[in-house]
């Protein structure tokens, strides 16, 4: 059996820089929200298959119809179902490097192959060179914004790429609420073989229910449903998540309360001169530096937790709290003052 490729969980304790989690206290109303609609649920029944108040919900907030999106226990879970339909032993998943681990997870499990396109060190990448390589592919999968690098390719080049391959192209739109750019789901209606993820776990600040999305035209997704497990969520993360899509206006300030902080948090990383700092589109900022292992020790000492690549000179941090941010650049000037001795 061919060994599947593992994937590390983030660490849990400490000030916690290493998830992508939205970082910042939910709005009381929300909450309240959240609360009231859990008192309602039929906790002694399953929940409702068809998914159909989350789904309606949901699809008012991206414009969609309900009958093109699928709801499952995280864009994970919807990653992995879009593997297992279109990929198997023999089978080629073509996507990014560095890209998110978990698909190599999901396309080992299935035996699948991975072949990868390197991007550069800034995060970019060839797109006429991308779609050559790939001529094989049975199944294009990539984040965007990519996750690590915190690129965000335009609604142009991904159309360039749907139009360059046949084969189904998965566009992983887990940041895309950071990015400042349309969602490539305006494309689904002229690209039959687009299919779009998303989650509630980062922007909506909801990593703990565990609610995710594939999108699609209504007759791919009339296959995707059919062969879908049943009660795939629980009544109570369908109830909560549809009580936050609610509040479309509490959340988009939210998310430009992380844009701004991460905004400063690049301006200031970027006046070390020992460390390399890509624009990110992101809740997180992608780093570079020969020196990344004194400023993880440093970052240890403050119990800091960061995602480091091991093997690599690049670590990830998330963007937190105003305080929690504050801590990361205190240690990074402290390790620019003793560089500078």
């Amino acid at each position: 059996m061919k060994k599947i490729q593992s994937y590390q969980a983030a660490e849990t304790a400490g000030i916690l820089l290493n998830a992508n989690e939205n970082n910042l206290p939910m709005d009381e109303r929300i909450h309240a929200a959240i609360m009231e609609k859990l008192q309602g649920a039929a906790l002694n029944r399953y929940p409702d298959n068809d998914e159909t108040e989350l789904l309606q919900a949901y699809g008012n907030v991206i414009g969609v119809s309900p009958e093109c999106i699928l709801a499952g226990n995280g864009s994970d879970q919807m990653l992995g179902y879009l593997i297992s339909t279109f990929l198997g032993k023999g089978k080629i998943l073509y996507t990014l490097d560095p890209d998110f681990s978990m698909y190599d997870y999901y396309a080992s499990s299935y035996e699948a192959e991975v072949k990868k396109f390197d991007v550069e060190e800034d995060g970019s990448f060839d797109i006429d060179a991308f779609i050559e390589q790939g001529r094989d592919a049975s199944l294009v999968m990539f984040s965007n914004p990519n996750n690590p690098t915190g690129q965000c390719l335009s609604e142009e080049t991904i159309e360039k790429i749907l139009q360059g391959f046949s084969v189904p192209v998965v566009v992983d739109e887990a940041y895309i609420e950071f990015s400042g750019q349309e969602s490539s789901i305006r494309l689904m209606d002229r690209c039959s073989n687009l299919y779009v993820t998303r989650t509630l776990s980062k922007a909506y600040g909801l990593a703990g229910l565990r609610v995710g999305f594939a999108v699609s035209c209504a007759e791919n997704m009339k296959t995707l449903k059919q062969n879908f497990v049943p009660y795939t969520l629980n009544c109570l993360s369908m109830a909560a998540a549809s009580a936050v899509l609610q509040f479309h206006d509490a959340i988009a300030l939210n998310i430009q309360k992380i844009i701004a902080e991460r905004e400063r948090v690049c301006a200031d990383l970027q006046k070390m001169d020992w460390l390399a700092v890509l624009p990110s589109k992101t809740n997180f900022v992608y780093c570079r530096s020969r020196h990344k292992e004194p400023f993880l020790q440093e970052l240890k000492k403050q119990n800091i937790l960061i995602r480091d690549y091991a093997g690599t000179d690049t670590f990830r941090i998330s963007i937190g709290t105003e305080q929690e941010n504050n801590a990361v650049l205190d240690a990074a000037h402290k390790l620019q003052r003793e560089m500078e001795r």
